[in-house]
């Protein structure tokens, strides 16, 4: 393919506000003004209860903190003008270096598949495409003969997507690799914008966020709305640090920096994020470019959601549990190895948010809290913490819907599974998140939520007709209703297939841009972090 005009992109990205710095500093001071309360002795329960309570908010301000910490990283530079140049000699038909986009396909809908194979085929500039079949679909391979692109499959299947994309690499040599999954789209501008940040020779992967367009029901929108704040607030920072790491699709790749190492990483089904970590700690760089330049489907079930879930979780506990970030003379720097423990800790808050789900129970049937505070004590110090932090949120990422809430706490099993399974040594198994089908139905996915719900109805109902002590009784109503909301939300969404607020919803496809828009040709904030 010739250059033509890009594409529109979308920025998956916002300056920072000033209105954010100074909520993240209120936030700090509410984090240390909350951690104080609970330290003091004379509002201290019984004392293995409070040590656990202390224990899970610890994590939680830890996090809340490093995270805070990523997002003031958050600069607004423009990217090298060297990249700039680059791109304009390539729109000007400049040459072209050689190109290998692969699309990893496992038993997806064929129309999905075509879809993608499709606008990968037609991105400008010249290029190559690749179909990497690991289902041996005689379909699939029917569709890549018709659209012109080559087509590979390999027996065996060892090593799930790693071991496709590296079967992928040694049957091709272009000097570039793109690795796109089957349900992400990508515009045509796609490679102009991405390819020009590799005018550094020592950038080894260059990543752009996944979009998903299927806002269809709470699950599909909650954890699209989750991708969106991390890949508009967290991102950006992490780039600054040169700890942006690969997120499995949507990405390029230069083939001497994947050589170094061996190529994708096998060791693990998280193969993106510990090829990241190898290639940073042979000194290579990477890059977050903050444009939306391929758009994907989130899953559209429950099952689905916690499936990614569960994959996701693991990747995190097995680079916090095994990663050895911090052995001496392993090649990150001290800002490296605190972004991939974030990666970790982000799943661990599951550990803590069950803490948080079981003590208003705890409270209601067996009169147990962590701390001995009348409700306005409680109050004035917990609630200013917890405005604070989605207040920082709210501001920076133009706000943010509730799904989002509802999706992350539904998802606590299943990230408790995932730890337990690094722990003994037997992570869960790869899975394609969209593989055939849609809303799927399912009370078994969602059992461990129905049983906590189970306790908090339970116990709001004993609560209530003990009533020992009503200040803090109603406190622990009220907490232990909110929880059987959201449970009840997610349980609810999962028996009826996610078609809840869109009966009879057709799945949304992702969409491609007409093939003349004009691209924003401003300068787009990249750091290339030295």
């Amino acid at each position: 393919m010739t250059a033509t005009s890009p594409t529109p992109a979308r920025l998956a990205w916002r300056p920072l506000q000033r209105s954010t710095r100074v909520a993240i500093i209120a936030a700090l001071a509410a984090t240390v003004f909350y951690q104080l309360f609970l330290l003091n002795p004379a509002y201290r329960g019984p004392g293995w209860l409070w040590i656990t309570m202390l224990a899970a908010e610890g994590l939680t301000a830890l996090h809340l903190v490093g995270t805070w910490w990523t997002i003031l990283a958050h600069d607004d530079r423009a990217e090298a003008v060297d990249a700039t140049v680059w791109r304009n000699r390539l729109r000007a038909g400049a040459d072209v270096p050689t190109m290998d986009v692969f699309i990893t396909a496992y038993g997806e809908e064929p129309a999905l598949v075509e879809r993608t194979v499709l606008a990968a085929r037609d991105m400008d500039l010249e290029h190559r495409t690749f179909l990497l079949d690991d289902g041996d679909s005689d379909e699939l391979q029917r569709i890549a003969a018709d659209a012109g692109i080559g087509y590979l499959r390999r027996p065996g299947g060892a090593h799930a997507k790693a071991g496709n994309v590296n079967a992928g690499l040694a049957r091709t040599d272009g000097e570039y690799v793109v690795i796109l999954d089957a349900d992400h789209v990508p515009e045509p501008g796609f490679l102009i914008s991405i390819l020009p940040h590799f005018q550094d020779p020592d950038v080894a992967f260059v990543q752009s966020p996944q979009s998903y367009t299927n806002n269809v029901n709470l699950v599909a929108t909650g954890s699209g709305e989750a991708q969106r704040i991390f890949y508009e607030l967290v991102c950006p920072g992490k780039n600054h640090f040169n700890a942006a790491f690969c997120v499995g699709t949507n990405v390029m790749f230069r083939r001497t920096a994947l050589d170094s190492i061996g190529g994708i990483w096998t060791g693990s089904n998280s193969e993106d994020i510990w090829t990241s970590i190898e290639l940073h700690k042979r000194g290579w760089k990477s890059i977050y470019v903050p444009q939306v330049l391929a758009r994907g489907l989130a899953p559209e079930d429950v099952s689905s959601y916690l499936k990614q879930q569960l994959r996701w979780a693991g990747g995190g506990f097995e680079v916090l549990l095994k990663g050895r970030l911090f052995k001496r003379g392993i090649g990150l720097t001290i800002d490296q190895r605190l972004q991939y423990l974030f990666c970790g800790t982000h799943y661990l808050l599951s550990v803590a948010m069950l803490t948080f789900m079981l003590f208003p129970a705890l409270y209601l049937l067996f009169a147990l809290s962590p701390i001995r505070a009348d409700g306005v004590a409680w109050a004035t110090h917990y609630l200013p913490f917890q405005a604070a932090v989605l207040l920082v949120t709210w501001l920076q990422s133009g706000g943010f819907k509730l799904s989002a809430i509802v999706a992350s706490i539904g998802a606590v099993p299943v990230h408790l599974r995932a730890l337990g399974g690094v722990l003994i040594g037997r992570p869960a198994k790869w899975k394609v998140t969209n593989a055939g089908g849609q809303g799927a139905r399912s009370l078994w996915a969602v059992m461990p939520l129905f049983a906590l719900l189970v306790l908090n109805a339970t116990a709001i109902v004993v609560g209530v007709l003990v009533m020992a002590d009503p200040a803090p009784t109603w406190l622990s109503v009220g907490w232990a209703g909110m929880i059987v909301l959201i449970l009840g939300r997610m349980i609810l969404e999962s028996i009826t297939g996610g078609r809840i607020r869109h009966r009879g919803a057709v799945p949304a496809v992702p969409s491609l841009a007409p093939a003349g828009a004009e691209l924003d040709n401003r300068p787009q904030p990249v750091a290339a972090v030295a």
